[in-house]
């Protein structure tokens, strides 16, 4: 049997074999939907190329012939969250709109119409956006709608916005270059019903019920309009906020508030029984216990193996699951430890059986423009803003190795992904691509080690 034998150092490496032509018949079309890699936020954001941004305008609005997805082009990613979630406050900002059934698409039209072609679309439809004072619609601090007639307002405004997008050739928004498939309901629901309108977290408001069953009727009447003017779209429940598993050390509330939301979705499950969500979401971040280890990679495990058999156990085996969210900053632990950590966060979770990975975002720096938090350092590329900054623009090193990435592994046989070694701090997978193998692996020990691999 022929053995390959290796020294792995502190960094991860792939080991590609020869790649010839492709020869299972597979369409761009088909190579690109069955794509893992995707980008939240993938917007590049042209308008701080100048280095004057307005703290005002959250949605950094996009104008002239700039391309706004160029970062997503040139990294080959096949899958984007725009950035601008489709609210039914920014459509519809007033009552004069509903009443008069007028619509007002003019930001969603800049985000979601200039994706460009080849580039699958996950779009989250929403009631209203974060901060904003509970909507008129709702009873506060709940997902319950105030009477029927609002709530015949809501599913109005989900069927017009589906229609424009759906590239049927009926109300289509004009020279829409890429039709949306894929709908996602809302974003960390959870936490939404808890803040309430209130920016800051406090401990009363984590003891405040997430309201399961408000959110659940609001899954299924938006599964239903989108369904009704798109048979062909997959929809996903929105983003639990908690897939990191909360340590003992950390804050009495905290813990209090991880344990609702994780009872939250697993009531959401037992209740819609297998219907009204195709796709399952998680977004996967980092724990609050501070410092580099706050942020380790492998504790999507627990939460995966949780809800997978929650899924499962209520009528959702072919339901995938996905991550949306997920990232590391550049700082303060340096662009060597984000671009380690972004490999790590797309292998293992792969390897599990997770189906779509998105990195939260391209361009780094999130409003308001807190540039000493550690999430305003997400970003593959440098805003130009903050001490330090090289500059708008500038590429991290961890932008040249999702692009490595991407690079040798699209194409793999995605539901074929071996396991070949997950112990001694050696992780070890096998992809297999056109016929022939890859083998991604890294070393988290200190001290160099050697493998073998045999055939």
């Amino acid at each position: 049997m022929n053995k390959i034998i290796i020294s792995i150092i502190a960094l991860f490496f792939f080991f590609p074999a020869y790649i010839f032509p492709q020869s299972i018949n597979k369409t761009q079309e088909q190579i690109s939907k069955d794509s893992p890699f995707g980008m939240s936020g993938a917007i590049s954001r042209p308008s701080i190329e100048s280095g004057k941004v307005n703290p005002a305008d959250p949605l950094n609005k996009l104008s002239g012939s700039k391309e706004p997805y160029k970062h997503t082009l040139e990294l080959e990613v096949k899958w984007v969250r725009p950035g601008a979630d489709i609210y039914w406050h920014s459509v519809q900002p007033n009552p004069e709109y509903i009443n008069n059934n007028r619509f007002d698409c003019g930001i969603t039209d800049i985000f979601y119409g200039r994706v460009p072609q080849g580039i699958n679309i996950l779009a989250t439809i929403d009631a209203l956006p974060w901060g904003v004072n509970i909507h008129p619609a709702f009873k506060p601090g709940t997902w319950e709608f105030t009477d029927e007639k609002a709530e015949k307002y809501y599913v109005k405004f989900v069927k017009e916005v589906v229609e424009r997008y759906d590239g049927d050739g009926y109300k289509d928004m004009p020279e829409l270059k890429n039709p949306i498939k894929y709908w996602q309901i809302g974003n960390e629901p959870a936490l939404r019903s808890v803040l309430a309108g209130n920016k800051e977290i406090t401990k009363e408001l984590f003891n405040k019920d997430p309201n399961w069953k408000g959110y659940t009727h609001f899954t299924e009447i938006t599964y239903k309009a989108i369904k009704e003017n798109d048979t062909e779209a997959r929809i996903a429940l929105a983003g639990m906020a908690g897939g990191y598993p909360v340590s003992k050390s950390e804050d009495a509330f905290i813990q209090r508030f991880a344990e609702k939301e994780w009872d939250f979705y697993a009531k959401i499950l037992q209740n819609l029984q297998g219907k009204y969500i195709d796709i399952f979401d998680i977004h996967y971040y980092g724990s609050s216990d501070g410092g580099i280890k706050g942020w380790q990679w492998d504790k999507i495990k627990n939460t995966y193996n949780v809800f997978r058999r929650l899924l499962d156990e209520n009528g959702y085996k072919n339901t995938e699951i996905w991550i949306t969210e997920t990232a590391v900053p550049n700082k303060p632990f340096g662009e060597r430890f984000q671009a380690i950590n972004l490999v790590k966060r797309y292998i293992y979770p792969l390897s599990l059986g997770v189906k779509k990975i998105f990195w939260w975002n391209m361009i780094e720096g999130e409003y308001p423009l807190e540039v000493d938090k550690p999430s305003n350092h997400f970003g593959l590329v440098y805003d130009g803003i903050g001490k330090d900054d090289p500059g708008y623009g500038i590429k991290k090193l961890s932008y040249y190795t999702y692009k490595k990435m991407v690079e040798v592994l699209e194409g793999s046989d995605w539901n074929n992904i071996q396991k070949v070694q997950e112990s001694g701090g050696i992780y070890i997978y096998k992809f297999t691509k056109q016929g022939k193998s890859i083998w991604v692996a890294w070393n988290d020990n200190s001290a160099e080690k050697q493998i073998t691999i045999s055939g």
